[in-house]
């Protein structure tokens, strides 16, 4: 009986092999900045596991200084940072498009992509949903708006979305969909709780801000040889 080679069994599974390492061969750092950042919260979750400080681990992504402690809520502070390098990057790289003649697809993706990220920034700054809960509106509602916002993102944009190195985007948007999960049905330890909620929303605005300064630096770059060649 004649076996046939590999690439004929599985077709769409070596596909996706190779548009994956295609992914992490566009943008190599990637790598490198996930596992970091998943290291650093594996360490850290080891250590309180072993020392029954579930409750130190979750105050690292509470309020700033909501304890009097340098150390409270410094995580927290990092994600916001990170968030608002992704806005930022999207606003500033649209608003020096616009100043070229020719108009383009990532204009409107950037500007989108600004409003979206900002939007929900601002909601998780304000406590925007914490406080929509109080006064009666389901989570599960609320979320589900958003999630269809990024839905109505997501098939606008969505094919000119796989001509960039679109995994850290995709692993964003999932990793950001874990934690409002666990935000709705959360249990278990203080620990575990922070480590699925607010670690993976840190992991996804690694993620978010790579693939935005990535695709921003290199609209930009083209841009300035395309207008030093003319």
């Amino acid at each position: 009986m004649k076996i046939s080679p590999l690439s004929e069994q599985f077709p769409n599974f070596l596909i996706f092999f190779k548009t994956i390492k295609k992914q992490f061969t566009n943008v190599p750092f990637l790598v490198v900045f996930n596992a970091l950042t998943i290291l650093m919260l594996g360490v850290l979750g080891v250590y309180a596991k072993l020392t029954h400080k579930g409750t130190g681990f979750d105050r690292l992504f509470s309020d700033p200084f909501n304890y009097g402690s340098p150390y409270e809520g410094i995580l927290t502070g990092v994600s916001e940072v990170l968030w608002c390098v992704s806005v930022i990057t999207c606003a500033f790289t649209f608003g020096l498009l616009r100043q070229t003649k020719a108009r383009s697809r990532m204009e409107m993706f950037l500007l989108f992509s600004a409003l979206l990220l900002g939007f929900l920034f601002i909601d998780d700054r304000f406590r925007i949903t914490l406080i929509l809960s109080t006064l009666g509106i389901s989570k599960k509602l609320i979320y589900l708006c958003y999630g269809s916002l990024i839905f109505i993102y997501a098939i606008k944009f969505w094919r000119f979305v796989i001509t960039t190195p679109y995994l850290p985007l995709l692993a964003g948007f999932i990793l950001f969909a874990i934690s409002r999960f666990e935000d709705v049905f959360s249990g278990g330890s203080l620990g575990r709780h922070a480590m699925l909620e607010d670690g993976t929303k840190l992991l996804a605005l690694v993620n978010l801000a790579l693939y935005f300064w990535h695709i921003c630096h290199q609209e930009i770059w083209r841009n300035f040889q395309h207008s030093e060649e003319n």
